[in-house]
């Protein structure tokens, strides 16, 4: 605002208000009429609001900000300690007797289906680990209590050359091949390395990891 203050305006403009009211005295238009100054200063206090009063919004925005903070402060810690799910299925043809849902994910024949039964969930976890990939990029690796590591194998034996459908969360966001029998499991889903870090924090929280 070209660098104008309040007191310099006033300091500007006093002159000129002083020399009107000098020539309205002395013409006689003067007589009996308040100079503007006087007017404000004869006004109700009511009339002349506070700077704040005028930005009620602005005030109550600020009575707000506490339970905003709280409130984002809720949202961070349960995104923190949100619970993480998982479920492994081998695919199957879907007019198999024991087809589930359709896989659904890019690169999957549409005529294969989850099978009904996943052979890993995540009450198989027994922990979790950060990893990285060819490309780096983070990677969710699970290692299995030892029944749920034997089913692994047996399972991952029997289904070499076949397909897995990785459900996370509810939400298939890996659908490997079975390049041959293991009793590890790499989830390399595009995760931005917050996700696997939530993931895996996640996972080992759940199995009893600190």
């Amino acid at each position: 605002m070209g660098g104008f203050s309040a007191a310099h305006f006033r300091e500007n403009t006093a002159p000129h208000a002083a020399a009107r009211t000098a020539g309205a005295a002395e013409t006689g238009h003067g007589r009996g009429v308040e100079s503007p100054s006087a007017v404000l200063a004869s006004s109700p206090a009511s009339l002349l609001p506070a700077r704040q009063a005028r930005y009620p919004g602005s005030m109550a925005f600020r009575r707000l900000l506490p339970f905003l903070a709280i409130l984002a402060n809720g949202c961070a810690q349960t995104a923190s300690t949100a619970p993480a799910t998982l479920a492994v299925h081998v695919l199957v043809a879907c007019s198999s007797q024991g087809a589930g849902q359709p896989a659904r994910f890019p690169g999957v024949d549409a005529s294969l289906c989850l099978d009904r039964t996943p052979f890993l969930t995540q009450k198989d976890v027994e922990s979790a680990e950060l990893h990285q990939n060819s490309q780096g990029h983070a990677v969710v690796f699970l290692t299995f209590h030892r029944d749920a590591a034997i089913r692994e194998l047996d399972v991952t034996r029997q289904n070499a050359g076949r397909r897995v459908a990785i459900v996370v969360n509810g939400r298939v966001v890996a659908a490997p091949s079975i390049a041959a029998s293991s009793r590890f499991l790499y989830i390399d889903a595009r995760f931005t390395p917050q996700q696997a870090k939530a993931l895996v924090a996640a996972f080992n929280r759940q199995a009893g990891n600190r």
